[in-house]
């Protein structure tokens, strides 16, 4: 939750970007990702590249080798846990300094922004349960499968945002559509999905709108999730 960079060595590193994400505003936003997997590690990077620097990242689990052609880690990191690893990936990229939490999200208190990139219905029922109560202002729900993403944005505290995501976009996992565990992420659909994560903070942090969405990596469209 710090930077190892001076507030004039942000303005000038994020320079390109002062009118679109101002680093003094995505400072001062409080992020936890739940999950430091295909989604969670490449969201983590790129948002302390937008300049956010308070970010809290959950996940319990170590790096093994199948880990490295979809998520953000090193041949050196294999052993590690992933947060630790994270962690020193981030700062040496961005000079940020993380939070790294190397446990399973339980119902630790949140603020603002929470991104889960979990890998399955049963573990985001329960991070639903347990966060909802704290209302953070966010909660962007990133899922992946295959070739396809979806991203569902959720206000906690407005009932009617609460009660659809609660209604109609939670359900146990043996509801869920299975895949072959070789055919569940690739790079490219991990990176291209916490991009838009990314983007949606973007939004949040310059008071736009979010919204959920589903794209579709192999034939290249982005639409509203299908009820």
């Amino acid at each position: 939750m710090a930077t190892t960079l001076s507030p004039e060595e942000r303005l000038t590193m994020f320079h390109r970007q002062l009118d679109l994400i101002h680093p003094e505003e995505a400072a001062k936003l409080q992020v936890t990702v739940i999950g430091a997997g295909a989604i969670g590690s490449f969201t983590v990077l790129a948002l302390a590249k937008i300049g956010v620097t308070n970010i809290t990242v959950y996940d319990e689990d170590t790096v093994e080798d199948h880990n490295l052609p979809n998520q953000y880690y090193r041949l050196e990191d294999i052993g590690k846990k992933k947060v630790v690893a994270l962690a020193e990936i981030v700062e040496a990229f961005t000079g940020v300094q993380i939070t790294p939490v190397a446990e399973m999200y339980v119902a630790q208190p949140v603020s603002g922004v929470v991104i889960s990139g979990v890998d399955s219905m049963d573990a985001r029922m329960e991070i639903w349960k347990n966060l909802k109560g704290f209302y953070p202002d966010h909660y962007l729900d990133a899922r992946m499968g295959a070739e396809v993403g979806q991203i569902f944005a959720v206000e906690p505290a407005n009932f009617l945002s609460a009660e659809e995501y609660e209604e109609k976009k939670l359900f146990p996992s043996t509801e869920a559509t299975p895949g072959a565990c070789t055919a569940r992420s690739t790079m490219f659909c991990a990176n291209g999905l916490a991009s838009l994560v990314t983007a949606q903070v973007s939004n949040i942090i310059n008071g736009r709108r979010t919204k959920n969405m589903t794209i579709d990596f192999r034939n290249f469209t982005i639409s509203e999730p299908v009820v």
